[in-house]
């Protein structure tokens, strides 16, 4: 991948956290949108591919989908204490992503939690398509 891409930014919100999503394609913005979650949670934590897990995601459409894809997230992190680093796009259709994920167990030596997320929001989720590719701004309730 281009080192210049653009991939996230965080963006400023009242109450909440937001941050901009960027990617080429559809697949290429639910990983971006996976690494800003994980950069908003445990900064720049190293994260090793020790465990799999495969995820698919049957949503209305991809502003859903890509809601739908970070609160799955957040869920092996708070259910299951997984974090997933790595991610393999396998197959993606308007609202539907199977998704190959590769983490491991937190460990509180290598992983500080810096900030909890409860939710990505549906509020004002929706993926705009611009002349680099796509945009979407996230909205995380704290």
């Amino acid at each position: 991948m281009d080192s210049n891409a653009r991939r996230f930014q965080l963006a400023t919100h009242t109450a909440d956290v937001a941050v901009d999503v960027y990617g080429r394609d559809i697949p290429e913005l639910l990983v971006h949108a996976a690494d800003a979650l994980n950069y908003i949670v445990l900064g720049r934590a190293d994260i090793q591919p020790k465990q799999q897990r495969s995820v698919s995601l049957t949503s209305v459409d991809d502003d859903t989908l890509l809601i739908d894809w970070l609160n799955e997230l957040i869920y092996m992190l708070d259910a299951e204490n997984l974090v997933f680093g790595q991610f393999e796009i396998q197959h993606t259709t308007p609202g539907y992503a199977e998704i190959q994920c590769h983490g491991e167990p937190v460990d509180p030596t290598r992983h500080r939690l810096e900030r909890e997320l409860k939710a990505a929001t549906y509020h004002g989720a929706h993926i705009n398509k611009d002349s680099a590719g796509y945009i979407a701004r996230v909205i995380f309730d704290v």
